[in-house]
């Protein structure tokens, strides 16, 4: 029992560390003005799907595919999410 105490803890410890380096890697980002913006993509098929420019998991309202560019910019307003400025 007391051996399973130590393994979880160590397993938590690493976490913790993780979550740190992660934390401090943002806070570092956000110094340099580095941020993570909205990327609208349009498929061959043209349709309209976006992603992150950097990494990370795009809110539900925002997977899949849409028709309309628009709609994905109203989402980004009515969330406060940034978007990358787009040629189109």
């Amino acid at each position: 029992m007391d051996e399973s105490k130590t393994l979880f803890n160590k397993v938590m410890e690493k976490h913790a560390e993780k979550k740190a380096k992660a934390e401090a890697r943002k806070v570092e980002r956000e110094e340099q003005g580095i941020v993570n913006k909205l990327v609208i993509d349009r498929t061959p098929s043209g349709l309209y799907t976006c992603r992150y420019s950097m990494h990370g998991p795009v809110p539900d309202e925002l997977k899949g595919f849409f028709t309309r560019k628009e709609r994905i910019l109203a989402v980004a307003a009515r969330r406060n999410i940034p978007v990358e400025n787009s040629g189109e």
